[in-house]
C-alpha cells in the first residue's frame, strides 16, 4: 500500500478522534472575574448538532477509506472537514458578537467572563485533518493514473 494513501487514512482517523473528543468538551467556559481557575457551566448531554458532527467525521473516515480505491471519494473528507471548520467558526462568532468574549458579564453571583473552551479548537483541528486527508488521498491517485495509461499504451503497441 502506498504511504500517501496510508497517511490519508491515518489523518482522517485522527481528525475523527479530534472531533469526537471535541464534542465532549465545552464551547465556552465561565471564568470568575478574578484571575483564577476556570469552572465549567454545561454538564448536560450532547445536542443533536454535536452528534451530527461526530457522524460527519465518521463519513469523512469512510470517504478516506473509499478514496483508496476511487479517486473521487476523496471529496468526502474535504467536504466534511469544511463543515467541521465552518460549524466551529459560526458557533464562536455568535459568542464573539453577543456579549463578547473576554468581556466582563454581571451575573447574580458576581462578575464572570466568557472564554473559549476546547471544543472549537479541537473541531477546527479535526476539520483540518479531515480536509488534509482528502487532499492527500486525491493527490495519491495522480501519479498512478498516468502510469496505468502508459502501461496500457505499451501493451497495446506490443
Amino acid at each position: 500500500m502506498d504511504r500517501q494513501r496510508t497517511l490519508a487514512v491515518v489523518m482522517a482517523v485522527a481528525g475523527f478522534g479530534a472531533v469526537v473528543v471535541g464534542i465532549h468538551q465545552e464551547l465556552l467556559h465561565v471564568a470568575p472575574g478574578y484571575d483564577g481557575t476556570i469552572t465549567t457551566g454545561w454538564g448536560g448531554r450532547l445536542n443533536h448538532e454535536e452528534y451530527l458532527l461526530a457522524r460527519l467525521g465518521g463519513v469523512g473516515v469512510v470517504g478516506a477509506l473509499a478514496a483508496l480505491r476511487w479517486k473521487y471519494a476523496a471529496v468526502l473528507p474535504v467536504a466534511v472537514g469544511g463543515v467541521e471548520i465552518g460549524y466551529s467558526l459560526v458557533a464562536v462568532s455568535h459568542y464573539v458578537r453577543d456579549p463578547g468574549l473576554y468581556t466582563t458579564v454581571q451575573t447574580f453571583d458576581g462578575t464572570t467572563r466568557l472564554v473559549l473552551g476546547a471544543e472549537p479548537f479541537l473541531l477546527v483541528a479535526g476539520g483540518l485533518l479531515l480536509f488534509g486527508a482528502g487532499l492527500v488521498a486525491w493527490r495519491s491517485h495522480g501519479g498512478r493514473a498516468a502510469t496505468r495509461d502508459a502501461a496500457t499504451e505499451a501493451s497495446a503497441n506490443a
